[in-house]
């Protein structure tokens, strides 16, 4: 495997850590939500579908899969508009609550545009590697 492939891996599995951290700090969370006695806005199988689908990311970004994505990009704008959660930890307590949401708006944005990115380089490698094997 060279090192273009490594990297690419590597970052992946990165995503994979950022999701699987999100979901553990957030755990309380979800599971408030699925209780019997639900309190706000954000019905429970919506809950269920972000649950499921950075489930369904974590096991396919964290073996290299190109599928992994799709969950992915499900995911991070779910989390961002109905829960309001930071997939990079602990950086948003940095600012001032008022500007809190706007902080989250753009670490996940461009966590998104990172996973963008690196789907398309992913995909780039692959072709440039059939082109070669002619």
């Amino acid at each position: 495997m060279d090192v273009t492939r490594r990297g690419l891996r590597f970052a992946t599995k990165g995503l994979a850590v950022l999701v699987m951290i999100c979901l553990v700090r957030y755990a309380d969370n979800f599971v408030l939500i699925f209780s019997l006695n639900q309190v706000g806005i954000v019905p429970s199988f919506i809950a269920l579908l972000v649950l499921l689908s950075g489930i369904g990311a974590i096991l396919g970004l964290s073996r290299g899969n190109r599928w992994g994505f799709i969950p992915l990009y499900f995911f991070i704008p779910a989390v961002t508009m109905f829960f309001n959660y930071s997939l990079i930890p602990y950086l948003p307590q940095l600012v001032t609550p008022e500007f809190r949401s706007i902080v989250i708006f753009f670490l996940n944005s461009s966590v998104l545009l990172f996973s963008v990115l690196l789907l398309l380089k992913m995909m780039d490698s692959d072709v440039i590697f059939s082109i070669e094997k002619y």
